[in-house]
């Protein structure tokens, strides 16, 4: 199953990712990782399991030797935006981006693994337009990293991406997508994809301004932030929100049955969204699980 799964900060959206059948390889743009593990589900959805968090470091590859993994139940790869000490020239975004959409191919192409989390896929396509750009900027610098003198004059180095540019940095996305749909595990099921997302405010056009420009005005609303028509590519969307401190997952999208659309879970994971599929179909769909035995997660070691 494709699953997105998008909200506010601290409804639950990391949390009930990591929920998903075993083993997990997730991708943590986001580095919300900790408060969902140690939460407040920490009993009923990860005592017990292997969990091997590896940190980020730049020029490191795990590809050379196995698959780092084959031991745990749930691998969660840190992936923090680089910090920039130039106001204007981007650096570490490619190196950044081939790491993880490398190790990214290499876990969708592993039959073991059951599940595939990008955490968050609004941070995930924000670094691939940075690197996208960086690639830009960096024709303007020599190896030494001085500006190039062009025609006698310094070049100028790209400030920002113009939006047919985008084109490239969506494709990369989609293809995250497309390349979900057609895997599957070792045991001839489809593979899983969770693809986080962060809430942008929804904008729509205002009046123009005293030279005639169009404004933009707040709408009130909350949308999905990132690339468009993603409920296109998966096959449930839910909407996470927290209310009198219980978390509510509202189903946008439900490929399964149409019916389902706008139900409410409370306190959703992937098992009760699973049986939510299951109970709608009638059976004739039945969605792999995470295993449970006596109220705890079993291992899948």
């Amino acid at each position: 199953m494709i699953l997105s799964i998008e909200g506010d900060e601290a409804t639950g959206k990391s949390c009930l990712a990591l929920s998903a059948p075993l083993p997990i390889v997730s991708f943590a743009y986001d580095m919300g990782h900790e408060r969902a593990i140690k939460g407040g589900k920490y009993e009923e959805l990860f005592a017990g399991l292997a969990i091997n968090i590896i940190p980020y470091e730049k020029g490191v590859t795990y590809l050379e030797a196995d698959a780092p993994w084959k031991d745990f139940d749930i691998t969660i790869f840190e992936l923090p935006s680089p910090i920039q000490l130039d106001s204007m020239r981007l650096k570490g975004n490619q190196e950044l981006w081939l790491y993880s959409i490398n190790l990214m191919a290499a876990a969708f192409s592993d039959p073991r693994v059951a599940t595939v989390v990008v955490d968050t896929m609004t941070i995930a396509r924000r670094t691939k337009a940075n690197a996208w750009l960086e690639h830009l900027q960096n024709a303007a610098y020599d190896q030494s990293g001085n500006i190039l003198i062009v025609n006698g004059q310094p070049a100028k180095p790209r400030e920002q991406l113009i939006q047919i540019e985008y084109g490239k940095v969506n494709d990369s996305i989609r293809d995250i997508y497309t390349t979900g749909a057609g895997i599957k595990q070792g045991n001839g099921n489809p593979k899983n994809l969770i693809a986080v997302h962060h809430l942008t405010d929804e904008r729509a056009p205002g009046p123009l301004d005293r030279d005639g420009r169009e404004t933009q005005v707040l709408t009130g609303k909350k949308i999905l932030e990132g690339l468009a028509n993603t409920h296109r590519f998966v096959d449930i969307a839910l909407l996470t929100t927290k209310v009198d401190q219980e978390i509510k997952g509202m189903l946008l999208k439900c490929g399964y049955s149409l019916a389902m659309e706008g139900t409410v879970l409370h306190n959703p994971t992937w098992n009760s969204l699973a049986n939510l599929v299951s109970m709608a179909t009638e059976e004739r769909i039945e969605l792999d699980q995470r295993k449970v035995i006596n109220g705890v997660p079993e291992s899948s070691l």
